[in-house]
């Protein structure tokens, strides 16, 4: 892999991130990727965040030779940014915090930093509808109009919701879709291209002996109720009283209370036989590769990183109609939605459909070539984000 700088000539160009913490999440693993595309030596990422703790990721950001630096919100929260933004004298702020980015775009603005990047990630802020909170947001939104230098979405459906429908006529607006390294994922279907692997020229149809065995569905995501990961288990119940043989495999770190509730929810619905709780896996291409039918059941995304992955490999996926997913789906193949909010009966009988049929590892290597020439790569969503950061 060759790593490019983005930097003014004889020096360093520092980029300084905002998140909430740098955990094995969507937006945060692209952004570890995307680290392992700069020389260090010309480009330094700073990653700040903003719970008090750095993250499971900080350690491989500090191997890739970025850093982490832990700055809490709190009553000391304003003293302890400006302070770290005269130390680290970033050239670049970038933050990727929702609507609270109006307040870390105004602090990066006092002390001078002349690029200003709001990221939007999320149709879906944490301000709520409360009168309250759509004050919060009407300020918030202000302060990044004011302030921004480039605002930026992971999808079309993300820019209008969170900005606003008439965005195109900003200059300061762009999409750029998420990218993906998907080496991995290349690697994942060669290894699952074995001598007991169903052969390549194999016809997609299952026969009926093996339709009749359990079939294998997995959801990642982390323990978080926009996840929605109970209404996964809801969906394995919906599936085994219609008939269906499934095992379903929730794979993503565990909150011990969630996990109790996702057990108790499974002994109700009869299907505690049939459901894995597998915790954080570090290796999401070999978990997608795995399975025959990949479920997100979010209440609200922007771009959900686990969509594309699942299609670089060939996992069919089924989804509630967020705008981000139906992007993906009229850009790539194999996504099937739902409407939001719809009955587990009817995730269940969609389901079906879709696991009467397995991926071939024919499939499976032509969905990774059809993803190389898609938006979502990395080659392009790097060369896009040094742009902006160039300016």
């Amino acid at each position: 892999m060759t790593r490019t700088s983005v930097t003014t000539p004889g020096g360093t160009t520092t980029v300084l991130h905002v998140f909430g913490v740098m955990d094995r999440g969507g937006a945060e693993l692209c952004f570890v990727d995307l680290l392992r595309r700069f020389d260090p030596d010309r480009v330094r990422f700073v990653f700040v965040t903003l719970t008090g703790r750095p993250g499971a990721l900080a350690g491989e950001i500090a191997s890739l030779g970025g850093s982490v630096r832990a700055c809490r919100l709190g009553p000391g929260f304003p003293v302890r940014f400006l302070r770290l933004l005269r130390e680290l004298r970033p050239d670049v702020v970038h933050s990727h915090v929702a609507t609270f980015s109006g307040v870390i775009l105004l602090f990066a603005r006092a002390v001078g930093v002349r690029r200003r990047v709001a990221h939007l990630h999320s149709t879906n802020d944490r301000h709520g509808q409360s009168l309250r909170g759509r004050a919060q947001r009407r300020v918030l939104r202000r302060l990044i109009d004011w302030l921004a230098t480039d605002i930026i979405a992971v999808a079309e459906g993300v820019m209008t919701g969170m900005w606003r429908a008439d965005w195109q006529r900003d200059r300061r607006c762009r999409v750029l879709y998420n990218g993906l390294d998907f080496t991995a994922f290349a690697r994942a279907i060669e290894a699952a291209e074995t001598p007991a692997a169903v052969p390549a020229e194999t016809p997609a149809a299952v026969p009926a002996e093996i339709a009749r065995a359990p079939r294998s569905i997995v959801h990642v995501g982390r323990p978080h109720p926009v996840k929605n990961r109970s209404g996964a288990v809801e969906v394995l119940t919906a599936l085994h009283q219609a008939g269906v043989p499934a095992r379903l495999r929730i794979v993503g770190r565990e909150d011990p209370r969630e996990s109790a509730d996702l057990r108790r929810r499974a002994e109700r619905g009869g299907v505690t036989h049939a459901l894995e709780l597998a915790g954080e896996s570090f290796d999401v291409p070999g978990v997608l590769v795995a399975a025959d039918l990949m479920l997100l059941t979010s209440h609200h995304e922007g771009l959900p990183t686990v969509v594309l992955e699942a299609r670089a490999v060939g996992t069919p996926v089924l989804a509630p109609d967020l705008p981000g997913v139906v992007e993906i789906a009229g850009l790539l193949g194999g996504v099937t939605t739902v409407p939001q909010g719809a009955a587990p009966e009817v995730w269940a009988a969609a389901a079906a459909g879709l696991l009467t049929t397995t991926p071939t590892p024919r499939e499976r290597r032509r969905a990774l070539r059809e993803f190389g020439s898609s938006p979502f790569v990395m080659e392009r969503w790097h060369r896009e984000l040094s742009r902006v950061w160039e300016q």
